[in-house]
């Protein structure tokens, strides 16, 4: 499999249309949809943009090496729990994030209210 196989692996399983993967690196759909057809290659300041901000390991991504997503909690002293929830909100877009954090707010404003 090619990098720009990859890529389109990547985003698919992101859940990700072009547009919005692309928006997270600061590139057009059609840039995107250009690299995964083969068309546009990925330049290594895209490979590295790419990896942060879709915790992706850079040998998987240029080489189809090891595991696809990286662990953003590695190194972290937390329960597997918190482990597994941090992992998936790691890959989620940025609205579904803003609705994560929205909900958690809402919550937690509840639990500051006293018992009515």
């Amino acid at each position: 499999m090619e990098v720009h196989e990859r890529l389109r692996l990547l985003r698919q399983r992101l859940g990700l249309s072009t547009r919005a993967f692309g928006g997270g690196i600061h590139l057009s759909g059609s840039a995107v949809t250009n690299m995964e057809k083969g068309l546009r290659s990925v330049t290594p300041r895209t490979a590295s943009d790419i990896c942060r901000r879709y915790h992706v390991r850079p040998e998987w991504l240029l080489e189809g090496q090891g595991e696809m997503l990286a662990d953003p909690t590695e190194g972290l002293d937390i329960s597997a729990e918190v482990r597994e929830l941090a992992g998936k909100y790691s890959r989620l877009s940025d609205s579904d994030r803003e609705l994560v954090r929205r909900l958690i707010d809402s919550l937690g404003e509840k639990l500051r209210k006293p018992n009515q």
